[in-house]
């Protein structure tokens, strides 16, 4: 391998100025090709890391032309998380997640209800959702194959809808399609998502605090800023399109590399500490030059407190002595022996995609419940920027620098 032609993974985030992590979502995305050098591990191609450099450039000189959107929704100041000028930490210690949503929304906390009316939807649309049932295995994927089913069934734009009604039924709907639990017959979202993303077979059995968890893991996901599952939703709302579309389009923008989609690979790692404890897979990873699922946040500079948040409940609710069912408690010893690891090599906390997937791991729920909570949570997020792009118009129309060919024939 001519060594001329390439960088090492150290040498590449020195050039761009950027973190490992960032090298590996670049290379991910496609941006960047990799070749793997034996022991010295992964190499990158010295024209891509200049081509990005460049781009990096160009960027920031045109940084005092770019759109910037006006938001009162979410804040992240010092490694903090505010919705509607409050600090996320103080919502999660006794708002539940519909309550949560509502203050999203633009309600005040004095007109929020101690106990909120359940949420429901009409019953023509469950049996959208039991049609589509049998066909998709994973929990994110019947959300979306039904909403996609519901949002061809008529159109109405966003503007002429009665818009917190409608997120209501959304969310309930999303609910039912990943679990076929009633939030209404449940206590609530978080309690249809607690039972019904288990096992059949569990659900008799479910482990002591998880629906009071898995309300917390709600509050914490619903919402972080615009990120890009939140553009595309603000894109169809801002041409006209209903919330199942906008919805829609988070949802599908989700199963890209959008907050939410380490939840297999985290899986895969727990799942790998479950199953051979002490095999120190965070270790070789590292060694191998691989990225370790579920590390960092671009927004967050040094930790992700709403990751610290949730593993500390979880910490809290299931000490080491902790009477969990089944095999919770080595879910539990795999959790913590793998945050071990992680500290061990030195790489940054981990993050609210981590925590989620780990809560979810611990509960013994079935395989693709991070992501479905972790989607359905931010549902809430979105129209909450649905509403905000209401009263803002903002036009989405891209501006581009054109870097084709020199331009022929008579042009001007």
């Amino acid at each position: 391998m001519d060594d001329g032609m390439w960088l090492t993974t150290e040498q590449a985030a020195r050039r761009l100025g950027v973190k490992r992590e960032t090298i590996y979502a670049y290379t991910s995305r496609g941006l960047l090709r990799r070749a793997s050098d034996g022991a010295r591990g992964s190499r990158f191609r010295r024209d891509d890391i200049e081509r990005l450099a460049a781009r990096g450039r160009k960027t920031r000189e045109r940084e005092g032309t770019r759109t910037v959107l006006e938001s009162g929704i979410a804040l992240i100041r010092n490694d903090r998380l505010f919705y509607r000028g409050y600090d996320v930490l103080l919502l999660c210690g006794g708002m539940g997640f519909e309550n949560v949503s509502h203050l999203l929304w633009g309600a005040s906390v004095e007109a929020l209800r101690a106990v909120p009316r359940p949420w429901v939807f009409p019953e023509a649309w469950r049996e959208v959702a039991d049609a589509g049932r049998g066909r998709s295995v994973l929990p994110l994927d019947r959300i979306v194959c039904g909403l996609a089913a519901l949002s061809g069934t008529g159109h109405r734009s966003v503007i002429e809808e009665e818009c917190t009604g409608e997120a209501q039924r959304i969310i309930a709907f999303a609910v039912y399609c990943a679990t076929g639990l009633l939030p209404v017959d449940s206590g609530g979202v978080a309690g249809a998502l607690a039972r019904g993303l288990l096992p059949a077979g569990k659900r008799t059995v479910m482990p002591p605090a998880l629906v009071s968890l898995v309300d917390v893991a709600l509050n914490l996901a619903a919402e972080n800023g615009l990120a890009a599952p939140t553009v595309c939703s603000r894109i169809v709302a801002s041409v006209g399109g209903d919330m199942k579309a906008a919805v829609l389009a988070g949802l599908c923008a989700m199963r890209g590399t959008a907050p939410g989609a380490a939840a297999y690979q985290v899986e895969e790692l727990l799942r790998c500490y479950y199953d051979n404890p002490g095999c120190a897979r965070v270790a070789k990873l590292v060694a191998s030059d691989r990225p370790v699922p579920g590390i960092g946040h671009l927004a967050f500079r040094q930790r992700d407190p709403r990751a610290a948040i949730l593993l500390e409940r979880m910490s809290a609710e299931w000490p080491p002595d902790a009477d969990l069912p089944s095999d919770g408690a080595l879910r539990m010893a795999a959790l913590r022996e793998a945050l071990a690891d992680i500290r061990e090599a030195g790489l940054v906390p981990v993050n609210l995609d981590f925590a989620v997937s780990a809560l979810c791991f611990v509960a013994g729920m079935s395989p693709g419940a991070g992501e479905a909570l972790f989607s359905i949570a931010r549902i809430s997020g979105w129209v909450a920027h649905l509403l905000e792009q209401l009263t803002q118009n903002t036009n989405f129309r891209m501006q581009f620098v054109y870097t084709g060919p020199v331009l022929r024939g008579n042009n001007g």
